[in-house]
């Protein structure tokens, strides 16, 4: 896997689109986080100038300028802080103090505000200062240096630089390994298609075992590939199958009219050949027209046309139209179909599917058998059978007979082509319908099972 195709992967463009975004988030974040907390730091320091003020004035108007000169002195002796105090006489001068506060005692605005600059020099660092013109005309001035705010301000921003190089980071190298595992998958799927392509059917996509997306989307694709290996394993066989099912009437029809040719001598005789080459001729079209109706049913067009019908009713029309032929035949017709059972379908195909069960146990059952026709229901099911007491199918060919053309070797003198269960099983999936064939101890039993009623 070159670096090339990781970074201009799909993943790896998400991923530096989820880092941006998180990456701006973060910006924003640290600025707001800052303009928050300097602003509430600059009004605890204007609190606390305003509080001094406060003090001070109390001290002026409690003990007039001496207690005030004791309480600035005190404060002076002990180092202030971080704040500075003067008092500007009338006459401008600096009586106690910081005679750099002078400048700002001639300010209209004596609430505490942000100062810059005093008396046109910039300051180095900005600072918060107040006034107060007290009674005897001096000039209360504190101020409260703002270098502990800055301090913290830039403190945060080294913090978020910091944070966000962090998340740039980790963005971009778990980018590189998310690509990298998504592209591992997919290589996967490609490759498997790429087989696919060259030839190996049998090739599938491997699984990590994890049960994520990537594994469910691969357990899909190949049951995909099983069912297209299975179409394609299906048309090889109905190919080869009617190849050879058509060779056998066709070369009938081929030497019976040769021979029809060389020895027929009379209009009878010619009458004849032709009466049998039309025989041969419907035999092969009965293979066409069945192959095309499977083909029509697995298409699922019909489903369309589905509609609330009475599985009961349809039992019963088959089991009386088929009585007569059953008792002809030497064999038992024997019913067990319980009323009133719906379900969503088609009635022409269902009446083929149970027509074509029971002409299949009627065709393969020795004299004296008995076939079965039942209908029950089972929870939200219904579960109908043909069942009969004959020679039955072995267990190794019952998923066989369901193929186009197959038949068993017992089967082989009698008639028919083996399209009979294809058709059943193709009507049965049109259903949804789960169709079984089982051992009926003796004989044979087909189920179909009908999963919703209606």
């Amino acid at each position: 896997m070159t670096w090339h195709k990781l970074v201009h992967s799909v993943g790896f463009r998400f991923a530096l689109l989820y880092t941006a975004a998180f990456v701006s988030s973060v910006a924003v974040l640290g600025v707001l986080v800052e303009i928050q907390l300097t602003s509430a730091l600059r009004q605890q320091a204007q609190q606390r100038i305003d509080n001094e003020i406060g003090a001070l004035v109390d001290e002026f108007v409690h003990g007039g300028r001496v207690d005030l000169d004791v309480a600035l002195n005190g404060r002076l002796a002990r180092g202030g802080g971080r704040m500075s105090h003067a008092i500007v006489e009338t006459d401008g001068r600096v009586g106690i103090g910081n005679p750099d506060l002078a400048a700002l005692a001639g300010r209209a605005d004596t609430a505490a505000r942000p100062v810059s600059e005093i008396g046109g020099r910039r300051l180095a660092q900005p600072m918060i200062a107040a006034t107060h013109r007290l009674g005897d005309g001096t000039i209360l001035v504190v101020s409260d240096n703002l270098q502990g705010i800055t301090e913290v301000s830039a403190i945060l921003k080294r913090a978020f630089a910091l944070a966000l190089a962090a998340s740039v980071a980790l963005g971009l190298g778990l980018g590189l390994v998310v690509s990298g595992r998504l592209l591992a998958r997919v290589d996967a799927v490609t490759r498997t298609a790429e087989a696919i392509i060259a030839g190996d059917l049998g090739s599938r996509i491997a699984l990590s075992g994890s049960g994520d997306d990537f594994d469910r989307l691969s357990l899909t694709l190949n049951r995909m590939l099983d069912w297209i290996a299975g179409l394609l394993e299906t048309l090889r066989q109905v190919t080869n199958d009617v190849a050879h099912d058509l060779r056998t009437p066709l070369t009938r029809l081929r030497h019976g009219l040769l021979a029809s040719g060389r020895t027929a001598a009379t209009v009878t005789e010619y009458g004849a050949s032709i009466e049998r080459a039309v025989g041969e001729i419907d035999e092969i079209l009965e293979i066409f027209t069945a192959l095309l109706r499977i083909a029509q049913i697995e298409a699922g067009a019909r489903r369309a046309g589905f509609r609330s019908i009475d599985l009961s009713d349809v039992l019963r029309t088959v089991g009386e139209a088929y009585a007569p032929a059953i008792e002809d035949g030497g064999r038992r017709l024997r019913c067990a179909i319980e009323p009133d059972i719906r379900i969503d379908g088609d009635r022409e195909l269902l009446v083929q599917l149970f027509a074509n069960l029971v002409e299949n146990a009627l065709h393969h059952t020795p004299v004296g058998t008995t076939i079965a026709l039942d209908l029950t229901r089972a929870g939200r099911r219904a579960v109908a059978a043909v069942a009969d007491d004959g020679p039955g199918i072995d267990a190794a060919e019952r998923d066989k007979v369901l193929r186009r053309f197959y038949r068993v070797e017992k089967s082989r003198g009698a008639k028919g082509h083996g399209l009979g269960l294809p058709l059943v099983a193709a009507v049965a999936e049109l259903h949804t319908a789960v169709l079984t064939l089982t051992d009926n101890d003796p004989g044979l039993r087909v189920g179909v099972t009908f999963s919703a009623l209606s």
